[in-house]
Parts: structure tokens; sequence; C-alpha cells
């Protein structure tokens, strides 16, 4: 080769690597270009939905590009995260997740058509949930001793909701039966509202709820609260027992975050980490979710992946101790 071909590679070389170093960054600030779309994998008055539908107005604010709120229900979470899980890894398809179809499932089905933990990028935490176990009036059931009684005198009359199959809500009630020795029937719906409604309507007797979507229905009349789930009595509901009173140890709820495919280029990951924990960490937001039972977070990529690869290991233990298996 010539010399001065040979001195030639050099400056060759580093006007390449200074051209990608230009362009890759610039591709990335020019994100969004588009409408960004927020997949909810539970229905329209859930948590979840709730969540998505407070930030997502706020995030098309700062990007000044639509922020579409998509509910795309379905086998426990599974079918909105596949889906993303499938979607372009260029940060504008986007999943609110929650422990059912990230943590779960995952432990408790073979045959996932995604790899939770390596298909999907947690970006940011958006807030967790505590759970209230909740009666139709008509049974009769005012307390969690009333229910555990009534459960041990007829196994399997009573029957209870939840938000489906391997849904932290299902989890809840098989972890309160494997304590207590009980049974009762699960009936699984596409969402924990749906449920809702059919305790409320006396086709279901009780299931364990979310504590936003039930407090007007209990301070309607509409439901009764037995217990609530989390460690402490919660300030929105002081005068019920929780289920750790009589059952120690007893902890059950849920959490929510954004996710995005994997191969999400990271500068995008954290840019919209960085947007949506401002946006939940802002006061009137912290206090609005307080209002509805959601308790604000905001955990960076880093932090919120290290939370969820421990939450899928708390519920593997979990699952191979209460021996849940779906319906």
């Amino acid at each position: 080769m010539p010399d001065h071909s040979r001195r030639r590679l050099p400056a060759l070389a580093a006007l390449l690597l200074s051209t990608l170093s230009f362009h890759l960054p610039a591709a990335e600030q020019t994100w969004p270009a588009h409408p960004v779309h927020i997949t909810v994998a539970n229905t329209a008055g859930s948590a979840p939905d709730l969540l998505a539908r407070t930030v997502g107005p706020r995030l098309s604010e700062r990007w000044k590009q639509p922020v579409v709120i998509d509910n795309r229900t379905g086998a426990g979470g599974i079918v909105a995260a596949d889906f993303i899980a499938k979607s372009p890894p260029d940060g504008n398809a986007l999943l609110v997740g929650a422990d059912g179809p990230i943590t779960i499932l995952p432990n408790l089905q073979q045959g996932l058509p995604y790899d939770a933990l390596r298909d999907l990028v947690p970006v940011v935490s958006l807030g967790k949930v505590d759970f209230v176990l909740v009666a139709n009036p008509k049974t009769g059931l005012h307390t969690l001793a009333d229910f555990i009684q009534a459960a041990k005198a007829h196994p399997g009359r009573l029957n209870y909701a939840s938000a489906g199959n391997g849904s932290p809500q299902h989890l809840a009630m098989e972890m309160l039966k494997q304590r207590a020795g009980i049974y009762v029937t699960h009936i699984p719906y596409r969402g924990g509202p749906l449920g809702m409604q059919d305790v409320i309507a006396g086709q279901v007797d009780l299931m364990f709820i979310a504590l936003g979507p039930a407090l007007s229905q209990i301070r309607a009349g509409r439901l009764v609260a037995l217990a609530v789930s989390s460690p402490a009595p919660q300030a929105l509901l002081p005068d019920v027992p929780t289920v750790a009173a009589s059952y120690p140890g007893y902890r059950a709820g849920t959490w929510f975050g954004l996710f995005a495919p994997a191969r999400t280029p990271p500068a995008v990951v954290e840019r919209i980490a960085a947007d949506a924990a401002a946006i939940v960490q802002e006061p009137q937001v912290r206090a609005d979710l307080q209002a509805q039972g959601i308790e604000a977070t905001g955990l960076a990529p880093k932090a919120f992946a290290q939370e969820v690869a421990a939450e899928s290991a708390r519920y593997a233990q979990i699952v191979r101790t209460v021996g849940i298996k779906p319906d």
C-alpha cells in the first residue's frame, strides 16, 4: 500500500468515528418525531389506566407530540406485554406494566410468548398500590374473621373475583387461603374493575381490589371493606384492619412502571425515565394519586430494574410456597 494511503487511514478512521458519534446522538435527540403510544394491560378505570392518563398528557406537553393511551387487555397482561416486546425499539411504543405479566406469570406459566427480563426494558417505576378485601353486603360478611369462618364452614361455597389468572389480586387471595386454611372458588376477569362490578351486582361474593377503584363504592355502602393488604393501616381507610393483624407477615399489592422493548436506545430510555419521574414527583400529582390510593414512586432505570429482578425472585418463592396454578 502506498505511503500516502497508509497516512490517510488514521484520518479517515477519525472522520468516520466523529461522524458516527455526531449522527447517533443527533438521531436520539430528535425523538420523539412521531406520536408515542402507551399500552395499558388493564381496563379503563384501573390503577394503571389512571397512571397512564395522568402521566400521558403531561408527557405530551413536554415532548410536543401526542401521547396515545391504548387499553389492550387479555390473559392477565400477557397480550399487552407481548405486543410491546415485539414492537420496534424506537421509544414510540411503551407499556404500563405491572407485576402480573412481568414477575408473576413468568414464574407461573410455561411457554409465555415473551421473556420479561430479556425482551422488555424497565424504564421508570410510576407507583404502587395496596389492596382492600371487599365483599357484597348481601353476603353478611363484615370482618375478615367473618369471611374465614364462613369459608371454613362451607368450603367452596364462597367465590372471589380477580383481575385474571396469575394477577396480583389472584395471588393475594391464594396467599390468604394458604395462611388461613380455607377454600373459595376463583372467578377470573379481564381486569379488576370488571370483577368489582360483579361483586357489587352480587354475582360474585368478594375480591381483593386496588384501593382507588373501591373507595367510592365502599363509602357508598355498595361494598364492605373487610381488611387491607398493606402491613400497616391505610390512611384512606383508617378503621379497616390489616390482614397482617390476623396473619403476621402477610403483604400483598401491586406496582406499575413504564417498560420499553429491548434495544430501545439508552438515551431515549433515560429521557423517558427522567420526564416521567419528574411528573409523578410533582406535589400536586403525588397528592392526586394518593387520593386514588396510589403511592407515586419514580425509580430511575437501574434502580427499577433491580426492583423488578428482586420482585421476580420473591414471587418465584411465593408461587412455590402457595402452590398456585392457573385455573
